[in-house]
Parts: structure tokens; C-alpha cells; sequence
């Protein structure tokens, strides 16, 4: 059974200010043990993006969840589609907690006010390059019931498209890469399972 090995042991040496706008980005000298024995010394660039939050947003009523759609850079400079089909997310302002967080992001982007939240779990969004982390939760609606218009923050140059689609077919856009990043692809298997993508390998 993998036990972690809590006796590794690591030392961030110094820190070098590369960049300071709306991400900070900089450059740490790091050593640590290695598994073998010994140490390695290595040069790290490191975004720092601070934490967020994503919310899946559920009426259980009618068995539907409420997406969004918007631009992103990160598959623009792929050249691919650059309108990805997310749940609501957003950065933890200073002062908030995750679910707090959470709620103010479901407003803002989508129209709607969680009646109830649910934790789903938190991770890592790309620990190679970035101390990001982001918590997950399912948020429980009434699709008759918004408060406000959604869409974003216009101040924050958000141009947000929000749509309903059936529980069963968000998670066939997960088995198909329609939905193709991570916190929607996560946080739709936390809160339904994956039974049906297990039932074709087995």
C-alpha cells in the first residue's frame, strides 16, 4: 500500500520577482531530497493566480445543470476553440471563504443564488507552475427562480453565455471532449459518478 514518505524534505532558497500585473510570476531556487538519497538543486518559474472556487450549478427538479461558455486565452494560443463550456468559477477575494466565494460567483456569472452547497473536494489546477487551488462545489437551484441577468462583470471584461443542458448529456460532453478542462469535467464526476465510463471498460 503507497504510504507518503513524510521524511522528504525540501528548501526554497531564494525567490526572484520576474513579473508583477495581474498574475505575479517568479523564479525560485529549490532544493530537495531525492528518492534515492541525495539532494537536487533546481530553478523553478512559479504564476502565483492566488485560489478559486468553481460551482456546479443543479436543479434537481428538472434534472438539469446550468453552464456557461466564454473566451480563453490558454485555448486561443492553442489554436483551438477558444470558447470553452465551464461551470461558474472565480478567484477568492481577500476576506472571502471559498463558499462565500462561490455564491458571489453564481450570481455574478450566472443569475442564480445556491439555495443549498455542497463540497465536492478542492485540487491543484496545474501544481507544476503554480500553487492555484481550486474548491469544488454542487449548488442546488430553482431554474424558475434567478436574481439577476448573469453574464459577469463588465468591469472585469467577463462576456459570459449561460445555458441549461440535461444532467445525463453534461456528463456524455465530458466522455466526448466537449467539455475538455478541468473544473467542469471534475466537478460533474464528483457530483453524478462516472459509472457509465466504468460499465465500457469492464
Amino acid at each position: 500500500m503507497w504510504a507518503r514518505l513524510a521524511s522528504m524534505d525540501y528548501t526554497l532558497k531564494s525567490k526572484y520577482p520576474l513579473h508583477r500585473g495581474f498574475f505575479e510570476l517568479d523564479r525560485y531556487s529549490v532544493e530537495h531530497e531525492r528518492f534515492n538519497g541525495g539532494t537536487l538543486h533546481i530553478e523553478r518559474e512559479h504564476l502565483e493566480r492566488g485560489n478559486a472556487v468553481a460551482v456546479l450549478l443543479f436543479d434537481p427538479v428538472c434534472d438539469e445543470v446550468l453552464l456557461i461558455e466564454q473566451f480563453r486565452i490558454g485555448a486561443a494560443v492553442r489554436n483551438d476553440n477558444a470558447w470553452l463550456i465551464e461551470v461558474v468559477a472565480g478567484m477568492i477575494d481577500e476576506g472571502e471563504d471559498a463558499e462565500t466565494a462561490a455564491r458571489r460567483e453564481a450570481v455574478e456569472e450566472a443569475g442564480y443564488a445556491p439555495n443549498t452547497m455542497t463540497y465536492l473536494g478542492k485540487y491543484y489546477s496545474t501544481p507544476g507552475g503554480s500553487s492555484e487551488h481550486i474548491t469544488l462545489y454542487l449548488g442546488l437551484i430553482d431554474k424558475q427562480k434567478p436574481v439577476g441577468k448573469g453574464g459577469g462583470i463588465a468591469s472585469e471584461h467577463e462576456d459570459i453565455r449561460r445555458f441549461w443542458l440535461s444532467r445525463t448529456e453534461a456528463m456524455q460532453w465530458v466522455s466526448n471532449g466537449k467539455i475538455n478542462s478541468g473544473a467542469p469535467m471534475l466537478s460533474l464526476l464528483l457530483a453524478f459518478g462516472s459509472q457509465g465510463m466504468v460499465k465500457e471498460l469492464t
